[in-house]
């Protein structure tokens, strides 16, 4: 919603703590007379406008008086006259007091002695805003508010506190303490952000007369959520209240929440009672020379303090103070090299009284200094969860199932129940709108000797759609459904169907083909649920017990009987290699053949027909003619619904339980899930019959289980859900959303099955989905008839607003760092449009220290923060045209880390905070002239988790092939590790840094091809594609892996884009080469790296096409060397230990040296010879080896030899010179060789 704001008050924009009086309004300052609508009255701190607003006020020389003449339904020129005072005063502030002296002359009905808000119109100014009109408003309430009402109807004696948020509940304190009329009070009305039932989400409003407190209530949300465009004394936003008859002393707004001492003394001070005056305290900061520092001068003083008054009262000896806007000052070291310096500000208060204070810098000559005046919060916002209605007016009858063909962002399908597939055709559109896309019911009832089953009170009908991974190209979809025929049997059908050629938003009803038609002697335990594999493009289909109670009909733990009780998993394209499914009437056949195969990895396939069964379940025998070879896994009592995490592959499934335990389960290749021998972890009910050591030799527990009594993580039936891998909501990144139909809890939980959280709730929820356009988490809301969407409203009200405030750095007009921000670089950054970064950090309590790894990820004290600014040249290549777009943080906490993001404005001169979803906005860039319009993304909270993982290290460049460069940080030259160490920051010694790793450059020729694109590679890909990374685990882009140990190579892609000739990377054929065509976002794919990333990087695309058409297709594995050097291939002289021409070198060796393996001659033989600088050290390298010389005195103790060039980098073929200087000691040296 928009907000009007009709004023900017530096006062109400700072980082400074000390509290103030932010507006006063005295009404004893012009003598005694009646007031004019629309008269302005200056608040006497700020000049802010309070107006009035009708007819009749007066002054009495000492109060306002309100004459209470009207109620509100009346014309602004017609009504009795309110006071109206500045929009914003209550939602710029996180919390408040608002202070009154009035006296009540008359009994009103529901007389206001403020009411705070907005209204329920569409407004003549902002929304629910009501501006002076001739027109009478009509019948009017509250939508946003906060009030208190000094009489509560026409009862004098009774009072009432209401806040309100969007139209809903009033949340409300009633009161019942006598008045006496035309006798002044005190009243005070505070509010207290993060107190009370909601700390999270609200706080508490209190109020106090005559320095007693008389009530208070707990709000769900928090001041800055409130839309106050209506700010009124004296009027009710309800308009057939009265108008108040009250006199108004002095009205003070404060952006604290005054404590009952201060009340108490203000209640005896009275209206005219001086404010105490300021009390400053001493200050201290210390910093480096030649550098500045913002000191946070009013943070530890007391008093009331106008912050608008601070000013320097002395400057310091060795350079500058400035008073600043937002209440601090900043001291800017100009001259000498001082041990200390100081300087004095002084302060006043509203009325005028006035104190100094000091503050002492102290220099320090140390790069490491603790940084105290820090504002950035160990946690991220604070978020409250909500499920609103997804697609506007439309409903649906019974919604059970959503999905979205693969690759389509706008379309969405609901399955109805009762038979009918709805299709929603652009999920994103402003009003979406929905068609039948199969009228499954009416096409079954209209043959013969069959009917569609719905079963309103049971759990048959339509269950679930699933789109082939082909959909595009074949349009062949499955639908699970209910189908009673003559005599009454039931059964349960799986079908294929495709979508009209002509026609993709109808299905061509005449192409059903039945794959599955199970008969079912009971209505419920169905599962129905079916999704496609996203890895193996195989149908997963969910079956229950066949129903009623205790598995009455035996299906449970059994193969070789019915296809129920478990998840089935076939081949609906018939691969070959596959097998057929063992015979049954509840297959059908065409000409003797079956509809699907059966994949020759599932876990009951024999190993006589190329499987791996040995023909045993749960330690007994089981007959190959009769076993069930479509199971994947068994032991579920209704699966319901299930869902495949979109980063990993797994598949996620709820069971619901019978009577006691209701259970998640992560579905592996023939797990055992334990229905009916367990109920979760559980005796279930058949825990007699189960074979000896059932848990511990075929048992696969739940991941999450939960019982029937257990407030807030309770309920009857669950409902599976689906993982989270959306960016809109960066608390719920990464975690499984599920619900309870029963009880209506929503929870999340981490993907461990720990850490369960309640989200929301809502009862009646059926099932999940996604929406195909952002990866929001829908939901299917049976009872109400629609589909829900998981949203989260972040409060960002305690989190600094802007840059400035966070106190990162001490001047925003050159980004000077705070004490204690260290600024670094990197050696190769990651792709970020074009973007130009800058890089700092900072370990706040100036003690915590890193732990270095050479190749692994370093440990990382909490508390630590690293900010990364971005600049974008307007015209590329032309610095000067540089302009600041965008700041972000990330946060190591003691949970792991958050990011937040800050967007500069036009001007460069404040970065504000950017909402949870992040933001996008349009660069108006130039390339030599000639306009290149760039969008400019910035990520959402979720988006930097999903890179900032712990697997990944969370900061992503602080590792040591990162950090390994000379760099000059504050004065302090050198390498940055050996700074790092030096200075205190390292709890281990990294040694040389001549001996250690680092990233190229992609301009770096003097290194090879290959080298630098395996740098590429880990920067850009590395974080997620790693053994334990996020990324599906087809590949390790780690850089101290073998380019054969990565699996790169001909490695198969999780997403081939339904072409098997498509592998990761295919040496000489850029086209098939999957990575390249993520990077360079061709052929079909979609990019990668897939976040904050909207413009091609250029240079990259044509490293890797280089890579691949050049250096990677004449590449020779040790395979190809042996091929090549022995004959036949597999002779066992070729083998890599082998030493056939006995020269003592291995075949292995040999390889990597290039030499002849059958030529005890030849040889890696490093050569000495006189230079004029000292001794050179001579050797040939091959393309794609790396080399290490060690250096011995005695040929016993070998070390690394520390010069510059020997840490190990990939060589770009060729002949090796390292020069040994004359007056070096003596010593003996060895060359390794590595392969790359």
């Amino acid at each position: 919603m928009s907000r009007k704001s009709l004023l900017l008050l530096a006062v109400l924009c700072g980082v400074a703590d000390a509290q103030s009086v932010t507006h006063r309004w005295k009404f004893n300052d012009t003598p005694a007379g009646s007031l004019s609508h629309l008269t302005i009255i200056p608040d006497v701190i700020t000049g802010a406008p309070g107006q009035i607003v009708g007819n009749g006020a007066t002054r009495t020389g000492t109060a306002l008086t309100l004459p209470g003449t009207s109620g509100g339904d009346n014309a602004a020129n017609a009504i009795s006259a309110y006071l109206d005072l500045p929009n914003g005063i209550v939602s710029s502030k996180t919390n408040l007091t608002l202070e009154i002296w009035a006296t009540i002359h008359s009994g009103k009905n529901w007389q206001r002695l403020f009411d705070f808000g907005r209204m329920n119109i569409s407004g003549n100014g902002a929304a629910g805003e009501l501006t002076p009109s001739s027109v009478a408003p009509g019948g009017t309430n509250s939508s946003d508010n906060l009030m208190l009402a000094v009489q509560r109807g026409g009862d004098i004696n009774t009072q009432q506190l209401t806040a309100r948020l969007d139209g809903g509940g009033e949340i409300q304190s009633q009161t019942g303490i006598a008045t006496t009329l035309n006798t002044q009070y005190h009243y005070v009305i505070t509010f207290q952000s993060g107190v009370g039932a909601n700390p999270g989400t609200g706080g508490r409003l209190t109020w106090y007369r005559n320095g007693v407190q008389a009530g208070f209530l707990d709000t769900n949300f928090k001041l800055n959520q409130v839309e106050d465009v209506n700010n009124w004394l004296g009027r009710s936003m309800w308009s057939n209240d009265s108008n108040s008859n009250i006199s108004y002393n002095d009205v003070r707004i404060y952006d604290y929440a005054l404590s009952p001492a201060q009340i108490t003394a203000n209640t005896s001070a009275g209206p005219d009672g001086a404010f105490p005056a300021p009390v400053t305290q001493p200050d201290a900061a210390t910093m480096r020379h030649n550098a500045k520092a913002r000191v946070r001068v009013l943070a530890n003083d007391v008093g009331e303090v106008s912050r608008a008054t601070l000013a320097i009262d002395q400057q310091p000896a060795s350079g500058t103070a400035t008073a600043m806007p937002d209440g601090t000052v900043l001291y800017t070291h100009t001259t000498g090299t001082p041990a200390n310096d100081s300087f004095v500000y002084r302060v006043s208060n509203s009325t005028g009284q006035s104190s100094t204070g000091t503050v002492t810098v102290t220099f320090s000559s140390a790069l490491k200094i603790p940084s105290p005046g820090l504002n950035v919060p160990s946690t991220p916002p604070p978020t409250a969860y909500a499920l609103n209605n997804a697609l506007g007016s439309l409903t649906f009858n019974q919604p059970l199932s959503i999905a979205t063909p693969p690759g389509e962002t706008q379309r969405l399908f609901i399955c109805e129940k009762p038979g009918v597939v709805r299709l929603v055709p652009n999920v994103t559109a402003a009003s979406p709108t929905s068609s039948v896309f199969l009228d499954l019911a009416t096409l079954v009832n209209n043959r013969a000797n069959e009917d569609f089953f719905p079963d309103s009170g049971g759990e048959s009908g339509l269950l679930s759609i699933a789109f082939h991974p082909q959909y595009a190209s074949n349009r062949q979809f499955y639908v699970f459904y209910t189908v009673s025929k003559t005599g009454g049997n039931r059964f349960q059908r799986v079908s294929r169907f495709t979508a009209q050629a002509g026609n993709p938003n109808a299905a061509d009803t005449a192409s059903e083909q039945i794959l599955i038609e199970q008969l079912d002697d009971e209505t419920n335990h169905n599962g129905g649920d079916m999704h496609f594999g996203p890895n193996d493009g195989y149908l997963y289909i969910s079956v229950g017990d066949e129903g009623s109670g205790n598995d009455a009909l035996n299906n449970s733990q059994t193969i070789n009987k019915d296809l129920f009780s478990g998840i089935l998993r076939i081949d609906v394209d018939k691969k070959p290699g596959n097998v057929a499914p063992t015979a049954h009437a509840s297959i059908p056949l065409d000409s003797g053949v079956a509809r699907f195969s059966i994949p020759i990895d599932n876990p009951f396939v024999h190993t006589s027909l190329g499987g791996s069964w040995d023909g045993k379940y749960n330690g007994a025998n089981v007959s190959q003619t009769t076993v069930r070879r479509e199971f994947w896994a068994t032991g579920l009592r209704n699966p319901w619904r299930m869902g495949f995490d979109p980063a990993t592959g797994d598949l996620w499934c709820a069971d619901v339980g019978q009577g006691a335990w209701e259970e998640v389960d992560v579905i592996r290749r023939g797990g055992n899930y334990g229905w009916a021998y367990r109920e979760g972890e559980h005796n279930g009910a058949k825990s007699g019959s189960a074979p000896a050591n059932f848990d511990t030799l075929y048992h696969s527990k739940p991941i999450y289980e939960y019982p029937r009594n257990n407030p807030g993580f309770d309920g009857y039936s669950v409902t599976g859900g689906r993982v989270y891998r959306g960016t809109r909501i960066a608390a719920l990144t990464g975690k499984y959303i599920f619900a309870d139909y029963g009880s209506g809890n929503v929870w999340a939980l981490n993907l461990d099955g720990e850490g369960i959280q309640r989200l929301a709730g809502e009862g009646g929820i059926s099932g999940f989905g996604y929406d195909p356009s952002n990866q929001d988490i829908l939901i299917a809301d049976i009872g109400d008839g629609i589909i829900r969407r998981l949203t989260a409203t972040t409060d960002d009200s305690s989190y600094p607003q802007t840059l400035s405030s966070t106190g990162l750095f001490a001047d925003l007009t050159d980004l000077s760092p705070s004490p204690g921000v260290t600024p670094y670089n990197v050696n190769l950054p990651f792709w970020s449009d074009h973007a130009v970064k800058s890089r700092w950090f900072t370990i706040p309590n100036g003690t915590s220290q890193f732990t270095w790894s050479k190749d692994g990820l370093w440990t990382l004290p909490t508390g630590t923060i690293w900010v990364k600014h971005f600049d974008m040249e307007m015209e590329r290549g032309v610095p000067a045209s540089k302009k600041r777009i965008e700041t972000r943080l990330i946060v190591k906490n003691a949970g792991g880390a958050y990011g937040v993001s800050y967007r500069w404005n036009e001007a460069g001169t404040e970065a504000t905070l950017v909402g949870d979803s992040g933001e996008d906005f349009t660069l108006d860039v130039t390339s030599n002239g000639t306009p290149v319009p760039q969008t400019w993304h910035i990520p959402s909270r979720a988006e930097c988790m999903i890179c900032h993982t712990s697997q990944a290290g969370h900061a992503l460049s602080f590792n040591t092939r990162q950090l390994n460069l000379a760099n000059d940080i504050l004065g302090f030259s050198g390498n940055q590790l050996t700074t790092l160490r030096t200075q205190g920051y390292l709890s281990n010694e990294p040694g040389s840094p001549n001996l250690l790793p680092r990233h190229l450059r992609a301009d770096e020729d003097d290194y090879s091809v290959e080298a630098r694109v395996r740098s590429y590679i880990a920067v850009n890909c590395s974080y997620c594609h790693k053994i334990g990374g996020t990324a599906p685990a087809s590949w390790d882009g780690r850089p101290e892996l073998t380019l054969t140990q990565t699996g790169l190579i001909n490695g198969e892609a999780t997403n081939n884009g339904g072409n098997p000739a498509n592998k990761l990377v295919v040496p000489g054929d850029t086209t098939h080469s999957v990575a390249l065509n993520r990077v360079a976002v061709t052929n079909g794919f979609t990019r990668m790296p897939p976040i904050s990333s909207n413009v091609i990087d250029t240079a990259s695309v044509a490293l890797l096409t280089e890579w691949i058409n050049g250096e990677l297709d004449e590449r020779v594995v040790y395979e190809d060397w042996r091929i090549t050097n022995f004959e036949p291939d597999n002779d066992p002289a070729g083998a890599p230990t082998a030493d056939p021409d006995g020269d003592g070198i291995t075949n292995q060796d040999e390889y990597l040296a290039g030499t002849n393996p059958h030529n005890a001659a030849s040889g890696l033989r490093p050569l000495v010879t006189a230079d004029p600088a000292g001794i050179k050290l001579s050797f040939p390298v091959p393309v794609n080896r790396s080399y290490r010389i060690d250096a011995s005195q005695d040929m016993q103790a070998w070390t690394p030899w520390n010069v510059p060039g020997n840490q190990g980098l990939p060589a770009p073929g060729g002949e090796i010179e390292l020069v040994i200087p004359p007056n070096d000691p003596m010593r003996f040296f060895r060359v390794e060789l590595r392969e790359n």
